[in-house]
């Protein structure tokens, strides 16, 4: 990834806001994994991939220089993550590509729906406290 210097460019404060955004999408981004894998288009992202490597640099060196190693390593094993990130092209080829087989498609509605199950049953953050609408409520609600 080509950086052009971002890091140094980005204040401290913005690099730390746009790596709280970062972590943000992280934490939301399990369905474009599961629909896209490993080639998830790059306009997906909060920001353009050279503002987020350059973003997390900035932090990793802030941290390592206070010592805070274990957030150094958190950030490098998210900055992996950015290499499931492609150009939009080369996603949107790859998941025609695999929607056109069937065996493929049939898996991914089985997962799919495997998916709002288990989000349903292990419960949403709500107001900071966890909310689950129980399997046998649900199954109740759609007879």
């Amino acid at each position: 990834m080509r950086l052009k210097g971002i890091s140094e460019k980005l204040t401290l404060d913005e690099a730390q806001n746009i790596v709280r955004v970062w972590g943000t999408h992280l934490e939301h981004s399990g369905g474009l994994m599961f629909l896209f894998g490993t080639s998830i288009p790059e306009s997906l992202l909060p920001y353009p991939i050279d503002i987020l490597q350059g973003a997390i640099n900035k932090m990793e060196a802030f941290y390592y220089g206070k010592g805070l190693h274990d957030k150094v390593r958190l950030l490098e094993e998210t900055e992996m993550s950015l290499t499931t990130y492609v150009s939009d092209e080369e996603a949107i080829d790859k998941f025609i590509s695999s929607f056109s087989n069937s065996e493929f498609r049939k898996l991914m509605v089985e997962g799919l729906q495997d998916t709002q199950k288990n989000q349903a049953q292990n419960g949403f953050l709500v107001d900071g406290k966890l909310w689950e609408l129980s399997k046998a409520r649900i199954e109740e609600l759609e007879q």
